[in-house]
């Protein structure tokens, strides 16, 4: 290499070379290409749709008003997949860190690590973009066949100038999703090229210490996780929301516009999120103290020497999980409200779109849970040879399994259980503890009821043990790996 610049030939040999965590990483890699791709080529459709399309079965759908929230939902979604895709370009980092070392040893250039770097994450998010553009594709195909349903149909009257919307209640052919529109081919060919291209530039930002030297002698200073910063965004954002009203009265926002309000519980919701994100490192390091000093049990010591050792593996990985379990406990109090909520079209079109976002959140759960368990398996197979070591030393394999599984939750169960109750506290404080509604009795004397909002223990309680559970779970899936990990051959791997 050192005879001049690789052509693209060598360049996609190199990106392809290296052992089995290598191909975990690229296929993984395309997995969450692919669903980043599907999920904003169906935000690009919804949003092509206008009122002449459809009609859906969806009311969510016919109504164009609601299209930028659903936008908007699946634009988010890709927060998770993202986050999903980054853990996954961490499986086997310190191998690949090396066999790039040693290009550089032979002679490549910076440049050549750049290319080689990009080449590899490019060429498998590639794989995956075109894999959701032909998942897109072959769903548009599949779900083509309208179906009879009743539906709410909107027509837009124009009475005196001004438009009124009329909705009323038909039951005939409708879609199930707007199949019948197609995005513009420029905005499809940029988000399919937009995300390799994203996915290659994480890579290349990851490789800025194999760039600087060939040689793994850069200084890494143990960082300790920061601990008041985050509990000042976690509880500040989480008293702020929970007393917004009180709060907008004090300051005088409650006379402004609502854009201005929007923007100030957005701005607490992100504080709360970084708050609870960042502090997950300070938790997973505080309960391996905990457990490292008081465990009677090897496989509790193990989990919590590793917790010490590396607390912001945990908080990077969970990060997702977290944010989704923040919005899911909101929305099961906003669910709450709507309950109260005399019944009509337009609470059912409200209670739609919360199945909606419901549905939504489970799949963003899903991934972001799968990027938990990812995380967990970056860590093992990067110690694999230590793994081995201390099964060689005669450590059973049972001791290490339990500790890989406490390794995962312990960050997990008090970081989502303080999402859940942050969640519950911000929509009740935005939106009211009580609801008041007019009456009017047998005699026609009209009255003003006042209702307490329920906090919907049950479904918190869901949120809670479906994002506790799912982890444990996916985690166990993991444990037969632990086993290939394990063998003493890997004692030898270089």
């Amino acid at each position: 290499m050192s005879a001049g610049t690789p052509d693209w030939r060598t360049t996609l040999w190199l990106a392809t070379t290296g052992g089995r965590s290598d191909r975990v990483r690229t296929a993984l890699t395309a997995v969450g290409a692919a669903a980043a791709v599907l999920a904003l080529l169906a935000a690009a459709t919804v949003a092509a749709a206008g009122p002449e399309d459809g009609p859906y079965t969806s009311a969510v759908l016919n109504e164009v008003g609601l299209h930028v929230g659903v936008v908007i939902a699946l634009v988010l979604l890709c927060v998770p997949v993202l986050a999903f895709t980054g853990q996954c370009s961490r499986i086997g980092a310190p191998a690949r860190d090396h066999r790039l070392a040693a290009f550089r040893l032979s002679g490549a250039t910076p440049a050549d690590v750049v290319r080689v770097a990009a080449a590899e994450t490019g060429a498998a998010a590639g794989l995956g973009a075109l894999l959701g553009l032909g998942g897109y594709l072959l769903g548009r195909v599949l779900l083509d066949e309208p179906v009879t349903t009743s539906f709410v149909r909107y027509t837009v009257e124009v009475v005196d100038g001004s438009e009124n919307l009329s909705r009323e209640r038909v039951t005939g052919p409708a879609l199930r999703l707007p199949v019948d529109v197609l995005p513009a081919p420029w905005l499809v060919a940029l988000i399919v090229v937009a995300v390799p291209l994203l996915a290659a530039l994480v890579a290349v930002t990851a490789m800025r210490r194999v760039r600087t030297t060939p040689f793994g002698v850069v200084r890494l200073a143990v960082q300790r996780p920061v601990r008041v910063l985050p509990a000042v965004l976690f509880v500040g954002g989480t008293v702020a929301m929970a007393s917004f009203g009180a709060m907008l009265r004090a300051t005088g926002l409650d006379e402004s516009q609502g854009g201005v309000q929007t923007v100030v519980f957005l701005v607490l919701l992100l504080a709360t999120a970084a708050g609870l994100v960042l502090g997950t490192a300070a938790l997973s390091a505080g309960a391996g103290h905990l457990l490292a000093r008081r465990a009677g049990r090897p496989s509790l010591l193990l989990a919590g020497r590793r917790l010490v050792a590396a607390p912001f593996q945990a908080s990077r990985a969970g990060a997702a999980l977290l944010v989704v379990v923040l919005v899911a406990a909101g929305a099961q109090a906003f669910g709450a409200l709507v309950s109260l909520m005399a019944a009509d079209d337009v609470l059912g079109t409200t209670a739609e779109a919360l199945a909606a976002v419901d549905l939504a959140l489970v799949v963003a759960g899903v991934v972001a849970a799968v990027a938990v368990v990812v995380g967990a398996v970056e860590g093992l197979l990067s110690r694999r040879r230590s793994t081995a070591a201390l099964v060689a030393a005669g450590v059973p394999r049972g001791v290490l399994g339990r500790a890989l599984l406490l390794e995962v939750l312990l960050p997990v169960v008090p970081a989502a259980a303080l999402a859940t109750a942050a969640g519950a506290l911000a929509t009740r404080g935005v939106f009211g503890t009580s609801l008041e509604s007019g009456r009017v009795d047998a005699d026609g004397v009209a009255s003003i009821v006042r209702q307490a909002v329920p906090v919907p223990w049950s479904g918190l309680a869901v949120v809670l043990a479906a994002a506790v559970l799912g982890v444990a779970l996916l985690a166990l899936l993991t444990l037969p790996l632990l086993r290939r990990t394990t063998d003493p051959a890997e004692l030898a791997a270089t």
